[in-house]
């Protein structure tokens, strides 16, 4: 009976999926661009400024934001931004983490600010990327603006993927910084880094 369960346990084990985080390299005297142009998506291309920071303890954590083009299964193109994080866990060895993708609305997005700030009960800082898309519309034009929250990275954690937080970025998310064919204007809130941070302390964080 005993031999039977511990052959079950090792069926087990080896049949279920975990999804832990891709490990990458840096190579010897490689640049920070060299190295997230080596380890981005296939044929994309850096759309902001390559982050080293010393963010959730590690230091030189990278960040990197690629343009991604696609082709949907209606044959239509897209384009999206993928962005990832590369956590360091030793000197030339990395952990690949998506922060997300972040799709089009009305065009393709662009990373507008990157920072850490707290937006939870922890004394850990979140990380939050502001998006904007250009809107060119009939009735409406302008830019609108989205805020991104993603929980702190725990030590030890290696997950494939950031937690999006989604109730508080929705408190924090910038509107349509435009004006419609009717003469209504709108301005956003949320559109910089210092009116995000306004807004979180407000929600008391």
């Amino acid at each position: 009976m005993k031999l039977r369960f511990a052959l079950f346990l090792l069926a087990f084990f080896s049949w279920t999926p975990f999804s832990y985080a891709e490990e990458v390299r840096r190579l010897e005297n490689e640049t920070l661009e060299d190295f997230a142009k080596r380890n981005g998506p296939p044929q994309a291309e850096l759309t902001h400024k390559v982050i080293e920071t010393e963010a959730w303890g590690k230091q030189k954590t990278v960040m990197a934001f690629y343009i991604v083009k696609m082709t949907l299964k209606d044959g239509t193109r897209a384009t999206r931004v993928d962005g990832y994080l590369f956590m360091p866990r030793s000197t030339d060895t990395y952990e690949k983490i998506l922060i997300k993708n972040f799709e089009e609305e009305g065009d393709t997005p662009t990373i507008e600010a990157v920072f850490f700030a707290n937006a939870d009960k922890d004394k850990a800082k979140e990380l939050i990327v502001i998006c904007s898309w250009l809107q060119r519309h009939y009735d409406v034009n302008g830019t609108l603006y989205g805020t991104f929250v993603f929980d702190d990275l725990r030590s030890g954690a290696n997950p494939t993927r950031l937690r999006f937080l989604k109730g508080v970025s929705e408190q924090v998310s910038g509107d349509c910084d435009c004006e419609w064919r009717d003469g209504k204007k709108k301005t956003s809130k949320y559109k910089t880094a210092a009116g995000v941070k306004v807004g979180l302390k407000k929600l008391g964080f």
